[in-house]
């Protein structure tokens, strides 16, 4: 003997704006709950394999499981370095920067070297570490040009209007960049 049943909707429920507030505040609590153990479980396990690179992120951790920070202090050169360039909005040379610096802050024409070496550092650090700045060049000629790596499309080519700059005011064709070269931020702070 075969039974047919008839497939019905199951009922929806009716509940008032009292009764789903409890209810989603439940489940906000679950969910604290649930990612903080997932967190603990995270923690003990990097501990376990020895791994201290933070897997969503991939910054450096401490061996409690904390991001690590980085010591001493920040450069005050990193930031007239992004400051100039977001204010610009083309890509600048390292002479640039330094014309720029030098008559930002009314320095005397002995300073220069002691500026030339802050911002080659500092523009080393943002390039080579944090990975918020590049250079690029162009096949052939031994200028470069730093540029924002979020003014680089996924290929490493720099978008229109800066391009464009840079073929226009410079004569320059910059040579696409290659993106996997970029370094990763290792810090929280550098994200």
């Amino acid at each position: 003997m075969h039974y047919w049943y008839i497939r019905r909707k199951p009922a929806r429920m009716n509940l008032n704006t009292k009764d789903m507030a409890e209810i989603a505040k439940y489940y906000a609590e679950e969910k604290l709950r649930l990612s903080s153990k997932l967190k603990h479980i995270d923690a003990i396990l990097r501990k376990i394999s020895g791994d201290n690179i933070d897997a969503e992120s991939g910054v450096i951790l401490t061996k409690r499981g904390d991001k690590a920070k980085k010591r001493g202090p920040k450069s005050v050169w990193g930031k007239f370095i992004l400051d100039c360039l977001e204010e610009k909005n083309h890509p600048l040379s390292y002479r640039d920067l330094m014309d720029l610096a030098m008559e930002k802050n009314n320095l005397d024409k002995s300073k220069f070297q002691s500026i030339r070496a802050s911002i080659l550092n500092s523009a080393f650090r943002l390039r080579a570490i944090q990975g918020k700045i590049t250079t690029v060049g162009e096949e052939g000629k031994k200028e470069k040009f730093l540029v924002m790596t979020k003014w680089l499309n996924p290929k490493g080519v720099l978008n229109g209007n800066h391009a464009q700059w840079l073929r226009k005011e410079m004569n320059f064709n910059p040579a696409p960049v290659d993106m996997d070269e970029l370094p990763k931020p290792k810090y929280e702070e550098d994200l």
